[in-house]
């Protein structure tokens, strides 16, 4: 009777771990520094050197800017005459000349235009660098949930068909069961640990995609992860479109190369115009070689020149091209934002689908399996039910159990996917609205 008292207690306790998902921290790894997912998401953002690089990348193209909307550097040459030619005044001896190429009215500021767009878009693509990088921190935050409430189901699992097993044994001792019984508790013993070794595998490889997106050592230990929001996000799929048309990094960045082609077609267009160069000479001439009055009097001269674009098939070849990148760009945004539309709308309907799957496990399965645990045990103790059909019941109840957190870690994976469709890099406990 003792061992009826014993692995009936551990029955019950087994059933009641479905009143909270958030479960006290593993004493074992009680000594480590503890990863909220909060904290996870600051240190990925400070550390990560995806990040870092593009924040690189977009400093870079923020430099052009200003290279290309200034003038060409003046050109200063000299000459010496080795034959020199004689004027009025003197010979020529040397001649300085200074140049500087002068682009059409407005080609400058339409290449700075081009190039802060590129710079616009560069930023976008940081911010939407940021954005992933939030999105696989929290999905490999909820895998290490689902796998470490998985593996502490098991925990529990494992001590109570340690009990059956004894209960098994001392039956059959005793000539009131089978050793078939007992076999059998071995045997589910032994596939639960083989799952226990899966779950760990699995573990170690989350643990080391958290820690690299974290730039810390793959082997560094994390601490159990005990805890995740178990309420449901209200979902308004209008507004959240909505919100992604106006926030999502990639249409951002979409319509700044909109806002470059259309610089690019007004360029184009420039080029039929001629630029311009202007010079200025100083020729050195020495004195006393004439009986002048102005003997040896230095000349100075101003050029002004100018391109001839001239070859027109070129120039309308340039415009099409243009022309053809501009729409290009804008059939591209049409194609994303459908694709962030789609999206939203997809993940919408999963996570729905997920949030009644949940209240079917909270509401129906797990209560339902939990009473049929309980009366499965008690039936076995008054002779009523035989060993097999309680290891039934109790493996029914655990796999509810393990379904239950992993479509919780699920949920919450798929709400991470829906913030990141719409641009936001949002905190854990957020309500989309």
């Amino acid at each position: 009777m003792k061992l009826f008292h014993l692995f009936g207690c551990l029955v019950l306790s087994f059933a009641g771990l479905s009143e909270s998902v958030k479960t006290q921290e593993s004493s074992v790894l009680d000594s480590l520094e503890t990863v909220t997912l909060d904290w996870a998401i600051a240190q990925a953002l400070e550390k990560n050197p995806q990040i870092k690089a593009s924040q690189q990348r977009w400093k870079a193209a923020q430099q052009r800017e200003p290279q290309v909307s200034s003038l060409d550097y003046p050109n200063l040459s000299y000459t010496r005459w080795l034959s020199t030619p004689e004027t009025r005044v003197g010979p020529q001896e040397n001649v300085f000349t200074l140049s500087q190429r002068l682009p059409f009215f407005g080609k400058l500021s339409l290449k700075g235009n081009l190039a802060r767009e590129d710079a616009v878009a560069a930023e976008e693509r940081y911010f939407a660098g940021r954005r992933d990088v939030v999105y696989k921190v929290k999905l490999v935050y909820y895998d290490l949930f689902w796998i470490d409430q998985s593996r502490e189901i098991l925990d529990t699992y494992e001590r109570l068909l340690e009990s059956f097993w004894r209960v098994a044994e001392s039956k059959y001792r005793t000539g009131l069961g089978i050793q078939a019984n007992v076999l059998k508790a071995e045997l589910e013993i032994a596939s639960i640990e083989d799952r226990h070794l899966n779950f760990e595998k699995m573990r170690d490889g989350a643990a080391a995609r958290l820690n690299a997106l974290l730039n810390r050592d793959t082997r560094t230990p994390i601490n159990t992860i005990t805890e995740i929001d178990t309420s449901f996000i209200r979902i308004n799929e209008r507004q959240l479109i909505e919100k992604a048309i106006s926030e999502r990094q990639e249409l951002k960045s979409s319509e700044a190369m909109i806002r470059k082609s259309g610089y690019a077609l007004s360029l184009a267009k420039r080029n039929y115009w001629p630029d311009f160069q202007v010079m200025a000479n100083y020729i050195s001439i020495p004195s006393g070689r004439t009986a002048a009055v102005d003997n040896g009097k230095d000349a100075f001269s101003v050029q002004l020149g100018l391109s001839l674009p001239l070859w027109f098939g070129k120039l309308d070849a340039t415009v099409q091209e243009a022309k053809a990148s501009q729409l290009a760009n804008l059939e591209t945004y049409k194609n994303l934002e459908n694709e962030v539309k789609a999206e939203i709308a997809d993940l919408s309907a999963r996570i729905q689908a997920s949030e009644r799957t949940i209240s079917l496990y909270t509401e129906e399965l797990l209560p339902s399996a939990e009473h049929t645990l309980e009366s499965a045990l008690s039936s076995y103790q008054t002779g009523t039910l035989d060993f097999l059909s309680l290891l039934d019941s109790e493996r029914m109840l655990l796999n509810f159990r393990l379904g239950y957190v992993k479509e919780l870690a699920s949920y919450w994976q798929q709400v991470a996917a829906l913030q990141r469709a719409v641009g936001g890099i949002l905190p854990s406990s957020a309500r989309l609205e």
